[in-house]
């Protein structure tokens, strides 16, 4: 750290030579010689003094710096707070709604058993069907939220995203963390992302999931790949298998390829190619309870 003077410490020399000169006690090569040596020192001050000041704005800036990435990093964690705030809003909305609809139903029908005594046992039924209906809205939601929180980390590192897309949930891995370009091997970053999937996965016993490959438009044409309906599917069951030894039951998952006919961004530009290469892994409804909710004809 650079030391500084007093400014009485500094005043000290000139004001003595100044005395010794009016006491006529200085010769005149004594007193030029003091003058340069206050000058010398005054010189050497200022640069210290110059250096000093650098050293302190070069600190500001450093601060300011820091300060600039700090604010980022926090807009941008707010931003996905929003988004992710933004849409369990958007379920629980659709939730609702649906529930609304199952009660709306639900009063209907006992408005007809109250009037049709002898159909009482099938519209019962019909009720007890709307209940699993609405039992299996509301433990997609709870899982769909649960879910959401397990990933956190995995999100915020931008390895996977989780939607409802078209009811079901649906995670979403990006091709470059889990395969190189022309392979169906997942690299060592992919087994680790998809261990960690797995391993949530794995608890959901009673769900089943399907694993989705795509690609983007680019052709492809080797031995082992003539198109991307092959590249896809390998890439899927590669998925699926990692996810098996994570613990996923096997018997719950299954594997499809769909080349590059469900694109979810235009081929036109690299960008829009990058998000249609993807892994999605599907958390298929509980068939068995939408089958038994079909009203006879």
């Amino acid at each position: 750290m650079t030391p500084t003077i007093a400014p009485q410490s500094r005043l000290a020399l000139p004001l003595l030579l100044l005395s010794l000169l009016a006491s006529g006690c200085v010769r005149r090569s004594t007193h030029e010689a003091a003058l340069a040596a206050a000058r010398d020192e005054y010189v050497a001050l200022q640069e210290r003094s110059d250096e000093r000041e650098a050293e302190l704005q070069r600190e500001i800036e450093s601060i300011e710096r820091e300060k600039a990435r700090v604010e980022a990093e926090l807009r941008e964690r707010i931003e996905t707070l929003e988004r992710d705030q933004r849409m369990l809003e958007s379920l629980r909305s659709q939730a609702n709604d649906r529930f609304n609809q199952a009660r709306t139903e639900i009063e209907r029908l006992e408005t007809l058993l109250n009037r049709q005594g002898s159909e009482y046992q099938a519209l019962q039924e019909r009720l007890d069907q709307l209940s699993a209906i609405e039992r299996e809205i509301r433990e997609r939601n709870r899982i769909y939220e649960e879910t959401l929180g397990r990933f956190r980390s995995l999100i915020d590192g931008g390895r996977v995203s989780v939607n409802i897309v078209r009811g079901r949930m649906v995670i979403q891995l990006p091709q470059d963390i889990l395969f190189a370009s022309g392979s169906a091997t997942v690299g060592a970053e992919g087994r680790r992302t998809l261990a960690e999937v797995g391993g949530v996965l794995a608890e959901l016993a009673d769900r089943e999931f399907q694993v989705e490959g795509h690609t983007d438009n680019v052709p492809i044409s080797t031995e082992r790949f003539p198109s991307n309906w092959e590249l896809s599917s390998a890439r899927a069951l590669s998925v699926v298998r990692v996810l098996i030894d994570a613990g996923v039951p096997p018997e719950n998952i299954s594997g499809a390829g769909f080349g590059e006919h469900r694109p979810v961004a235009s081929n036109a530009e690299a960008e829009g190619r990058r998000r249609n290469r993807r892994i999605e892994i599907v958390m298929l409804p509980n068939l068995d309870v939408i089958a038994t909710t079909q009203l006879p004809g």
